[in-house]
C-alpha cells in the first residue's frame, strides 16, 4: 500500500525508507526518525542505540579529524544503519562536526550496504565540488548535507547547524548532545532554506536571488534523502507537500519493472514520479493527481522526477549528477 506524505503523517513517516536496503528494513526505518503517537499495538520495538569510538585515522575529508564518534542503530535486536560523527576543526581554527556515512562491509555476494553507498556517493561529489566549485563558492542545501560539503568538500555551506526542531527525531536526539547548534541568525537561515525547498521554484530563486545577489557564486545541493525530511522542513517553516509512496520489488525483467512502476504513478498520482533501487526493491514517489504546488515546488524540480528531468528552472544549471537514480545533484545559480 502506499504511503501517503501529509504534514500530520510526516512526523511519523518521514524516515520511512531512509537507509532501507530491503522490504524487512524498509518497515524497521519507517519510524526511525519520527516515530512518536502511534499505538501500542503497532508501535515497533524502541531503538537501541550504541555510541563507540571511531579510528579518525580511518575518516578522510578536506580537514584533519581530531576524533569520530560511531552510532549503529538497532531496533528489534537487528542492526538498521550506522551514521558517523567527525569532530574536526576548520581553517579559523573553529570546531566543527559533520555527519558521515560509513564505509559498507565488503562481502562477497552481498548488495551494495544503502549506507555504503551513500559513503561512495558523497566521496565522488566533494571531489567534483573541489574542481568544478570556485575556492569562494557558497552552497545551499539542507543542515546536515552542509556539514558533509564543508567536511568533505572544503567549500561554505550557508546552513551546517540543527535547531530544536531536528530533535523531534529519535535518532538525531541521540545526537544532539555532540551537534553544534544553530544561533538565533542560523536557525533563521534553516527557516529561509526549508521554505526555499518547498515553496514555488521560481518565487524561491528570485528570493535567493535578492538575498545574495553577486556578492559570491552560488550554488545548489539536494539528495533524494529530502523526501524522507519533510516533516522536519515542515516543522521549521516549510510548505507542507504530499507525495505517495511504494516500495516495488525489483525482476529481471527492466522494462517490465519501469512499465509496473509508471502505470502505479499514473494510477497513484500525477505520472510525475522518481525511482531508486534500494537493495531488492525500488522505491518510487509521485506527486498528487492534479498537483500544481508539489510540481512547481523548487525540490521537485531540482531532484530527479521524470518531468523535473525535461526542463529546469531559468537561471539554474546542472554541475553535477551522481549514479544512482541521480541521488546527489549540484546545481549552479545565476545571479
Amino acid at each position: 500500500m502506499a504511503l501517503v506524505f501529509k504534514k500530520g503523517a510526516l512526523l511519523l513517516t518521514c524516515g520511512a525508507l531512509l537507509f532501507a536496503g530491503s522490504a524487512m528494513l524498509f518497515q524497521q526505518a519507517k519510524v526511525t526518525f519520527f516515530d512518536g503517537g502511534e499505538s501500542e499495538r503497532t508501535k515497533p520495538a524502541p531503538l537501541n542505540v550504541t555510541l563507540l569510538h571511531g579510528q579518525a585515522s580511518d575518516i578522510q575529508g578536506a580537514f584533519p579529524v581530531d576524533s569520530v564518534d560511531n552510532y549503529t542503530i538497532e531496533r528489534g535486536g537487528k542492526d538498521a544503519f550506522s551514521l558517523l560523527l567527525a569532530y574536526y576543526k576548520d581553517d579559523q581554527n573553529q570546531q566543527r562536526r559533520a555527519v558521515l556515512f560509513p564505509k559498507g562491509k565488503q562481502e562477497a555476494r552481498a548488495l551494495p550496504s544503502p549506507t555504503g553507498l551513500r559513503q561512495a556517493i558523497w566521496q565522488d561529489a566533494a571531489k567534483a565540488i573541489s574542481e568544478n566549485t570556485p575556492k569562494d563558492a557558497l552552497i545551499l542545501s539542507w543542515w546536515d548535507d552542509g556539514q558533509r560539503i564543508h567536511f568533505l568538500g572544503g567549500r561554505d555551506a550557508w546552513v551546517s547547524k540543527p535547531s530544536s526542531q531536528t530533535f523531534i527525531s529519535p535518532i538525531w536526539k541521540q545526537l544532539q548532545g555532540n551537534l553544534l547548534l544553530a544561533s538565533d541568525s542560523e536557525r533563521g537561515q534553516l527557516s529561509s532554506m526549508a521554505r526555499w525547498l518547498t515553496m514555488d521554484s521560481e518565487k524561491a530563486l528570485a528570493e535567493m536571488r535578492q538575498m545574495f545577489g553577486a556578492s559570491r557564486p552560488i550554488y545548489l545541493l539536494v539528495t533524494n534523502d529530502l523526501l524522507m525530511r519533510l516533516g522536519e522542513m515542515v516543522d521549521y517553516g516549510g510548505t507542507s507537500l504530499a507525495f505517495s509512496s511504494k516500495a516495488v520489488p525489483a525482476h529481471d525483467n527492466l522494462h517490465g519493472d519501469i512499465a509496473q512502476i509508471k502505470q502505479w504513478a499514473y494510477e497513484e498520482g500525477s505520472g510525475n514520479y522518481l525511482v531508486q533501487k534500494e537493495g531488492l526493491n525500488y522505491h518510487v514517489w509521485t506527486t498528487p493527481k492534479g498537483s500544481v504546488t508539489e510540481n512547481k515546488s523548487l525540490f521537485v524540480r531540482l531532484l530527479p522526477f521524470v518531468d523535473s528531468l525535461k526542463k529546469l528552472p531559468e537561471g539554474v544549471h546542472l554541475v553535477y549528477q551522481s549514479h544512482w537514480g541521480g541521488y546527489l545533484s549540484v546545481y549552479r545559480l545565476d545571479l
